[in-house]
């Protein structure tokens, strides 16, 4: 061996053993650099720092993000960071070199949570990379060991302020690419910036918008989402009214081939209680087989959320589905505005399917609408309809519905100002659809027989499952009890029921809940005379009132009552000076059906429906009665069918069911005539 080479052995064995001693005997560890870290010499940090294991590179990673540097780099190496999930520190900036792949474990991510990266209730946060890939195991996710969960995000952001993501590829993940969500009731996500990413291949969502401010999202591309619903390339869909969606902007996006819609706004967990949104898409684009644009609010108790929801030079475009659709939008709240966008589609044959689907589900009460078309442009194959209504509600109109369209279907070409006529022609309402809803004011509710003898005998039996209402009328000073039994349907399983009692002022009287299979009785003395609001939701699982010492109706507050198995008389009123008004009656679903009597105030049988699935309604017109009629609805068990889940739709009138004559509730200047 010559001299020269035994001197270049020599310095590289004494590197190797300085190393060595400097890692505290791992040579992967550059405890120098780390240790001029710590001494404040530095605040820029390299992962490599903590070392590089190709089989499990966590440990290193995750001590480089807490190890206080303000940047911590992480270097493009011979293999992918192979990693657990890792959290996130405040007042850092990670940058992903080019060419870097940070991928999941194989065989991890076991919960159902389990993210890639995540940080709650953190601040002041960077991620950049030129193309560097974020990477989950999508498919092994869908099958065992793994429980089935729509979690398994890329990066997961909870109740966060001043983040960045930019510049990265993040794809293949068991959720979304990115959660926007709730780590702590009420601290919503703030300055929020997302810019030149791609999503693709994700299991659910390129992005999901639980509750964020000050929201961009610019320059980036959501593609190929499938896996679990509703795989949207971008979702907003808060779960609680207490979350919001103020001033979030998408500008210059693309979302293409994903399942789902490619942009999905479904807010009807926002009330009028909410803030008021504000979102807006400029220059974004929607393409694929899916639709390209959803929007669901509420149309409902307790009210839709209010606001307003943009879109500027934006194209939608679906080859197999209706491109756009609204559903269950209130006509007159939170406005909706396309302005220059073009929608295209669809190209099949279906010769029913519409370019632009207005919705109003089951429940909905009141018009549908508030959208407005400012120059837009719509593309078709000929003979599809512009635009079409499917009431599932069998209730509803569309209204408030306005602008310019030019449409292009094959080589017609016509231009139309949107009106009311045209609207009507287009989309014409459904039989009790132009019937004006009745305002009800409950305070001003008064028995319409205050002589009337109240039974505080058992009561025969109402089972209602959900949210069920209910309306009592006590005077000052009365001891009120109400006896509740919190039933169990087959197995759904309970804890407790609780209970909310409202005084006619708005305050909350305390009432213990119900336990689960037991009987409780709810007593309060009346602080003031009026009528009282009673309200409980047993869910799946049903409940059913027992015994009340006082007037006791069914109500909704405009939405249908949902009852279960119950049969037997219910008595409501038609105010005086109604013009027209409709009872309707439908089963709960597929094989669920119920039939029904109807009785005019003189007893006459004027309506009668078997087996009813879908709603079947009667329509009564003014009648020159000055002081109101009281009906009777006979409900009957089909003769063929499930008997289960049913509901009463009272729609121009008021929305109360009383088991008796006797304690009916009705508006008070009927019971002063």
């Amino acid at each position: 061996m010559s001299l020269l080479c035994s001197r270049v052995l020599v310095v590289f064995f004494c590197f190797l053993m300085i190393t060595a001693v400097e890692a505290g005997g791992n040579p992967g560890i550059n405890q120098r650099a780390i240790d001029s870290l710590k001494a404040g010499k530095t605040d820029v940090a390299y992962a490599s720092w903590w070392g590089f294991d190709r089989e499990d590179a966590t440990a290193a990673l995750q001590a480089a993000i807490h190890s206080g540097a303000k940047k911590v780099i992480i270097e493009k190496r011979e293999a992918a960071w192979i990693v657990k999930p890792i959290q996130l520190a405040s007042d850092q900036e990670i940058v992903f070199e080019e060419g870097v792949v940070v991928q999941a474990k194989k065989g991890e991510f076991k919960a159902a949570t389990a993210s890639l990266f995540n940080a709650s209730l953190k601040k002041n946060i960077k991620l950049t990379g030129a193309g560097a890939i974020l990477q989950m195991r999508r498919a092994d996710y869908d099958a065992a060991p793994y429980t089935k969960a729509e979690w398994r995000n890329g990066i997961s952001i909870r109740s966060c302020s001043n983040v960045t993501v930019s510049g990265l590829v993040i794809r293949e993940t068991g959720g979304d690419g990115v959660y926007l969500g709730v780590s702590k009731r009420g601290v919503t996500n703030r300055k929020i910036t997302i810019r030149d990413v791609v999503f693709e291949r994700n299991y659910r969502q390129g992005i999901s918008i639980i509750s964020a401010a000050d929201l961009l999202i610019e320059n980036t591309v959501f593609k190929e989402t499938a896996g679990t619903a509703p795989m949207a390339g971008v979702d907003f869909e808060p779960n609680h009214a207490d979350e919001c969606l103020v001033n979030c902007v998408l500008r210059n996006c693309v979302s293409e081939n994903n399942q789902g819609p490619g942009y999905l706004l479904y807010l009807p967990n926002l009330t009028r209680d909410s803030k008021p949104v504000s979102i807006r898409f400029e220059n974004c684009r929607s393409t694929g087989k899916g639709r390209a644009l959803s929007c669901t609010t509420r149309n409902n108790t307790p009210g839709s959320v209010t606001g307003s929801i943009d879109f500027e030079n934006c194209t939608f475009e679906s080859t197999d589905q209706s491109p756009v659709q609204f559903l269950d939008k209130p006509a007159d709240v939170c406005p909706i505005t396309l302005k220059k966008c073009t929608i295209i589609g669809p190209e099949n044959d279906d010769a029913a399917l519409p370019v632009i689907q207005f919705t109003a589900r089951a429940g909905v009460v009141g018009k549908i609408g508030g959208v407005t078309f400012d120059q837009c442009v719509v593309k078709s194959a000929a003979g599809h309809p512009v635009m079409s209504f499917y009431d599932a509600s069998y209730i509803g109109s569309v209204a408030n519905v306005t602008g310019t369209l030019q449409v292009q279907q094959g080589d017609q070409k016509d231009n139309y100002r949107l009106n009311a006529a045209l609207i009507n022609q287009w989309m014409p309402p459904s039989e009790a659809g132009n019937i004006t809803p009745y305002q009800i004011d409950i305070s001003q509710l008064q028995p319409l027989d205050s002589n009337a003898t109240i039974k505080t005998t058992p009561r025969r039996m109402v089972r209602q499952r959900a949210l069920s209402r209910y309306l009592l009328y006590a005077k000052q000073g009365d001891k009120v009890s109400v006896q509740l039994t919190y039933h169990q349907l087959v197995r759904y399983t309970g804890v407790k029921l609780p209970v909310t009692v409202i005084a006619p002022s708005g305050k909350v009287i305390p009432v213990p809940a119900v336990p689960f299979k037991e009987t409780a009785t709810c007593e309060f003395k009346a602080p003031e005379t009026g009528v009282y609001r009673i309200n409980c939701d047993p869910g799946a699982n049903f409940v059913t009132v027992d015994q009340s010492t006082h007037r006791l109706c069914l109500t909704s507050e405009g939405a249908p009552i949902r009852l279960m198995a119950a049969t037997g008389d219910f008595y409501f009123w038609v105010p005086a000076g109604v013009e027209k008004w409709s009872v309707g009656v439908f089963g709960g679903g597929v094989g669920e059906r119920v039939s029904a009597r109807l009785y005019d105030s003189s007893g006459q049988q004027v309506w009668s429906e078997q087996n009813i699935v879908k709603p079947k309604l009667y329509t009564g017109l003014h009648k020159q009665n000055p002081a109101g009629e009281m009906w009777r609805l006979v409900l009957d068990r089909p003769t063929e069918g499930g008997f289960e889940d049913h509901y009463v739709q009272l729609v121009g009138i008021p929305a109360v069911l009383a088991l008796t004559p006797g304690e009916l509730l009705v508006p008070a200047e009927t019971v002063e005539k």
